[in-house]
């Protein structure tokens, strides 16, 4: 089973915010709901585009681009453009520190 990996500092992403990074080779975004940390893959399922810079309001990330909505507790994609998910990665805090589990 993968290992949980340090990829941020809570302190470092704003509430209703996001911030991106790479590890492993794969583009990733934190996310901060204001009620919950959760990283994601850093790309819209329906152009490939990077979800970086998108709004998060109500536990949903929109897109950039056209405003693709994604559920962010699981990847949902809600709208017309796509029904493809975007990948959702096991995320916890600990001791401030937000940590992503990239496999199982």
């Amino acid at each position: 089973m993968a290992e949980f990996q340090t990829v941020a500092h809570i302190v470092d992403v704003p509430a209703n915010g996001s911030v991106a990074l790479e590890l492993d080779g794969l583009p990733l975004l934190v996310c901060n709901t204001g009620d919950d940390v959760v990283v994601v893959e850093n790309r819209c399922s329906h152009q490939d585009q990077p979800l970086e810079g998108g709004r998060i309001r109500n536990g949903y990330i929109f897109c950039p681009i056209h405003g693709m909505r994604y559920k962010l507790s699981d990847g949902e994609a809600v709208g017309q453009l796509t029904r493809v998910p975007i990948k959702v990665f096991e995320t916890r805090v600990v001791d401030g520190e937000v940590q992503v589990r990239l496999a199982s």
